[in-house]
């Protein structure tokens, strides 16, 4: 940058020792400027051209190369820090906001690193060499010229800050519109199927024409900066043409050093023009680096503390809950006094109405949310003492809604297993009774699920979701109802081939039906977050409580069913 602009600044030195030259010549008769002495200028500016190209062309590629690998890391740590952010996060953030924070902003932060830090320095650079030149040439003609540059400043100053709110809420409102578009297209089938199309349509208008009127107050600000950064300048070049015209004529500087300093002053016109464009970036770059920070700035709220015992490789699966209580950011309580003891290759099945907290409870085990130190242990240690990555290697969580990726069956069911083989693949898919449906699709194993994996059924999800979770092997195997979307009798048969490769692993099973959990070694019934019932599946119904309740209604809708 010193090189480049030190060449750049050559060149009006040149003219002026030319101009200087022709001059001598026309006032001295016995002197003459030859054709070789103007050819020698000529390809002196040329070469100092030239060599000032090549210079600058290295200064760009070396500062957008920076800046680009910067970007990579800055993307990279973006995702690795969302990867260690607690589940409960992503309970109020929008997934559109996070992506636009990824793309949007940081595209923002990487024109800052680049091209408007390239511009400042040089600018600073440049304008401190030239400077310098100018007061050389002529003090008061340069202290004059340059007049208009502090009011410049204040300008800056004042327009800088709205420029800096303006910016975040156009990425605010940009968000907004991401985010409505990420719903959108994940709920589709919803909107067609309520016939509301015209309706999505009229709101993302709305919202993309808040974000155009958000982007007008933007372009009114720019439209202001530009032309006042070429005016401002231009009274320098009118003082310049008056006051120097007379130092010429009072001999205080030769015409060669007018021609130089006017040259010197044009050039400054560039680095003023583009401050424009420095200040719009570096205030879109704050802005965007601020909505940045606030991700990378938040905590995760389960981590592994200190007292972890990293000496812990692997997990045996007796789990103990001990006067559990939890409750949720807002307060409200959803667990309450659970305790509760569940010996290793024993299963376990929690029964409750809509919201009695069974989620909650099997959510603990894993820290998908965090309970209170000395509540739940496993294998006799507290839980938080585990590491995150033992604890959660060793349990099979299949969840409510199960999530499958935009990719083929077979990765999707090897998902978690380090190298998984064909047989194995085969296997667990045998017992989720997946198997022989997934020979019958076209492609097998390599058929390609869209998003979500809405192109199999929800049934065939649930079973896929099964089958990853049993093909690691798990010493903990968590099935919150996860038999929703199959019949009873595809649900008795994966239970019997679980049955067979549980024996020496410990099932927590969560159900609403009786037929799913009636053959548990031990049964919960959970009631406003509380254990009301427990037993067997036979002592339940001689207590005639709750379970029997449940079990006589679906033995009635069981025999409508039949009638």
């Amino acid at each position: 940058m010193l090189l480049t602009n030190g060449l750049l600044l050559i060149s009006p030195k040149i003219l002026q020792t030319f101009f200087d030259e022709l001059a001598q010549a026309h006032n001295d008769p016995n002197l003459t400027v030859a054709q070789d002495r103007i050819l020698f200028f000529a390809l002196l500016l040329f070469g100092v051209a030239l060599i000032g190209g090549i210079l600058r062309f290295a200064q760009r590629r070396i500062i957008q190369g920076v800046a680009r690998h910067i970007e990579f890391h800055l993307r990279a740590d973006f995702f690795l820090h969302l990867q260690k952010l607690s589940a409960s996060y992503y309970d109020n953030v929008r997934t559109g906001d996070l992506m636009t924070r990824a793309t949007s902003d940081l595209n923002a932060i990487r024109m800052v690193l680049s091209s408007a830090i390239m511009y400042t320095a040089d600018a600073i650079v440049f304008f401190g060499l030239a400077f310098v030149i100018m007061l050389y040439i002529d003090t008061s003609l340069t202290l004059v010229a340059l007049l208009p540059f502090p009011i410049l400043a204040l300008i800056i100053r004042f327009l800088g800050k709205q420029l800096h709110a303006c910016y975040e809420r156009i990425q605010e409102a940009f968000s907004v519109l991401n985010t409505k578009v990420q719903e959108n297209l994940s709920g589709v089938r919803v909107v067609k199927a309520y016939t509301l199309e015209a309706d999505e349509i009229d709101h993302f208008n709305e919202l993309n024409q808040e974000f155009v009127h958000r982007n007008h107050r933007q372009i009114r600000l720019m439209s202001f900066f530009f032309p006042l950064f070429r005016f401002l300048p231009g009274i320098g070049g009118v003082v310049l043409l008056w006051m120097g015209g007379l130092h010429v004529i009072d001999g205080k500087i030769t015409f060669g050093e007018f021609v130089a300093f006017s040259a010197y002053l044009m050039m400054l016109v560039r680095p003023m023009i583009t401050l424009g464009f420095i200040v719009n970036t570096f205030e879109r770059g704050a802005a965007s680096m601020k909505r940045f920070n606030t991700i990378l700035n938040e905590e995760p709220e389960i981590y592994d503390s200190d007292s972890v015992k990293w000496n812990k490789k692997n997990i045996d699966g007796e789990i103990e809950f001990r006067n559990l209580n939890f409750a949720y950011t807002d307060g409200q309580q959803v667990l309450n006094n659970i305790n509760l003891k569940v010996k290793k290759g024993t299963t376990l099945a929690v029964v409750g109405g809509t919201g009695s907290g069974k989620s909650t409870l099997v959510d603990l085990i894993p820290r998908i949310r965090q309970a209170d130190r000395g509540t739940i242990f496993i294998d006799g240690i507290d839980v938080q003492d585990i590491p995150l990555n033992v604890l959660r290697s060793n349990i099979g969580f299949v969840q409510q809604e199960p999530f499958l990726f935009s990719d083929y069956l077979r990765n999707n069911i090897a998902y978690g297993v380090e190298t998984p083989y064909d047989d194995k693949i085969r296997e667990a898919a045998h017992t989720a009774d997946l198997l022989s449906q997934i020979e019958e699709f076209p492609d097998g194993m390599q058929t390609l699920l869209g998003e979500r994996g809405m192109t199999i059924s929800g049934g065939q999800r649930q079973r896929s979701a099964l089958a990853r979770a049993i093909l690691i092997k798990p010493k903990i195997l968590i099935l919150d109802d996860a038999f929703a979307n199959v019949d009873t009798q595809t649900e008795d048969t994966i239970l019997t081939r679980l049955s067979e490769i549980m024996k020496d692993r410990t099932t927590i099973l969560i159900s609403h039906r009786i037929s799913t959990v009636k053959a548990a070694d031990h049964i919960i019934v959970l009631n406003d977050g509380s254990i009301v019932e427990s037993g067997t599946h036979d002592q339940l119904l001689n207590e005639d409580g709750i379970y029997a309740g449940i079990y006589e209604t679906q033995l009635l809708q069981d025999e409508l069913k039949e009638l």
